[in-house]
Order: structure tokens, then C-alpha cells, then sequence
């Protein structure tokens, strides 16, 4: 979180500041979590080639390692927050960010608000802003508490059942969806996070299934597939070097897999990618 020069990796501030930076107007990538709470603005946010119209209040969720780009076309009101996954746990335990159902994996990045919503984040934010500006004594615990009421807060707005519904099997699930982001370059069977989990690998596809409806081979894939997406896209590296920096032991192998998974070659991804 160099990119704000912020203390213990957390960051706010108002939307401005994304409508002003020229880093965020570029494509790039984040190593951690980032808000936008919009109440009033016009443009786009890009994450991963999905494209976001602004034009209403609502709050827009990046999730770390995104390809993404920010972009408005006139002055916009609202807050950025940017935190990392380690602020936030260093007091509440590892586990609990998992249990927002909205940071979960291709979960929609967009939750509209309606105005008695957008005026409710308006003053939390307010309150929460003036937190981080002024650092009086012990305000990073401060910052986490708020940190966790806003996020109670937009799960109440994206999944509204009164019942939290988390059980180990999704704890399992999340573990093992966190161990491919960080291990899928040198690890790419069941076997081997199955052995991380200390579970079978029949158990893991089990809980795989029940919790995502994809068996846990198809989960490592799929996030494969979306990192050698990325780079074909957003980098002008040659085929053969993506495939080194995915891990494949030879470029037949990347080659072969991505044709597999997507029906098409790397280069005629790209190609068709880049023109569209």
C-alpha cells in the first residue's frame, strides 16, 4: 500500500482522491482491498475486464490482485477505504474477512444504495474519516472497529438473511481458495492442498462442491486460467513467458491447458482480446 504512503496498511480518503491520482486512472493492480463508497459520480471502474457504470450511490468492492482502472469524468463525492488483510486481523482472528459473503470470489463487485443508504455511509464515513485524519491515541483500533462495522454493515446490504449462515465447511472452501492465490504457481492437483488442509482429497472436493458446485481441480484451474488472462491482456509478455511465470514446465503444457479451458490459443486470446 506504498502507493498512499499510509501507516500500517490502511488508507482513506475522499473520492477525490481517486478522481485526482493518476495512478488509479491507469491499469493497475492492487495488493489489497479497496472500497469505493460513490455518492455522487459519473464514469467507470474496470476490474478484470468487467466494466462498472457509475452513475448512481452505491459502493464498488476490489478485491487485492485485481486488474482494474478508475475512471470519472467530473469531481466525485464519497470515500475510498484501502486496507490489507493483516490490519484487519490483527484484531479480529484470520478467518473472519472470509465470513463476508461479499469478498468471496466472483461475488458481484457493485452494491447499489438507495438514498437512505447512501446518507447512512455518508456520516459512518464521516465519522470513521475524521478517525484516520486526526490519529489520536490508540486510533488504529479505533480505525479496525469502524473497519468491521462498515463491513457488517455492507454484508446487511448484499446478503440481508438474519442468519449467518458460515460453517466450517465454507471456512475449508475459503482456506483452500486463499492457498491457490498464493501457491498456484508450484501447485497445481487437489493432492497437494488437500495435504495443506490436512483433508483428503476426496473431502475437499466434497466441500468444494457443496459450497461452489465445482470440484476443487476446476477451482485451481479456473484461477489459472484467470492469472494467464490477465498477463496476455494487460502485459506484452510473450506466450512462453507467461507460461515460465504460471510454472508450466514447457510451453506445450500452458499452451495445451489454455486451449483446454478456454477453446482457444493464448495468442488468439490475446488478439481477440486486445480488439474488443
Amino acid at each position: 500500500m506504498a502507493m498512499f504512503g499510509t501507516q500500517e496498511n490502511f488508507h482513506m480518503s475522499n473520492l477525490l482522491y481517486a478522481y485526482e491520482n493518476p495512478i488509479l486512472k491507469e491499469v493497475h493492480k492492487n495488493s489489497f482491498y479497496m472500497f469505493l463508497v460513490i455518492e455522487n459520480a459519473a464514469g467507470t471502474v474496470v476490474i478484470d475486464k468487467q466494466e462498472l457504470i457509475v452513475n448512481q450511490p452505491q459502493i464498488i468492492i476490489i478485491p487485492p490482485n485485481c486488474i482494474n482502472q478508475i475512471t470519472f469524468s467530473n469531481n466525485p463525492t464519497g470515500k475510498v477505504i484501502c486496507f490489507s488483510a493483516t490490519f484487519f486481523s490483527l484484531r479480529y482472528n484470520e478467518n473472519r474477512l472470509d465470513q463476508f459473503s461479499f469478498l468471496v470470489k466472483d461475488t458481484k463487485k457493485s452494491l447499489l444504495l438507495s438514498k437512505e443508504k447512501s446518507v447512512f455511509f455518508s456520516i459512518f464515513l464521516d465519522l470513521m474519516f475524521s478517525e484516520f485524519k486526526d490519529q489520536k491515541k490508540e486510533f488504529s483500533k479505533a480505525l479496525r472497529s469502524y473497519l468491521n462495522l462498515f463491513l457488517i454493515e455492507t454484508e446487511r446490504l448484499y446478503n440481508p438473511v438474519k442468519k449467518n449462515n458460515f460453517s466450517m465447511i465454507d471456512e475449508k472452501t475459503a482456506k483452500f481458495q486463499k492457498l491457490i492465490e498464493e501457491k498456484y504457481k508450484t501447485c497445481k492437483l487437489p493432492s497437494e492442498y488437500a495435504k495443506m488442509l490436512n483433508v483428503s482429497t476426496n473431502h475437499l472436493n466434497k466441500i468444494c462442491k457443496k459450497t461452489t458446485g465445482e470440484t476443487s481441480g476446476e477451482i485451481i484451474r479456473k484461477h489459472i486460467l484467470l492469472e494467464a488472462k490477465r498477463m496476455l491482456h494487460y502485459t506484452n509478455y510473450s506466450v512462453g513467458e507467461i507460461a515460465s511465470h504460471l510454472g508450466f514446465e514447457h510451453l506445450s503444457y500452458f499452451i495445451t491447458f489454455f486451449k483446454k479451458q478456454s477453446d482457444e490459443t493464448p495468442e488468439q486470446f490475446r488478439t481477440n482480446s486486445k480488439s474488443s
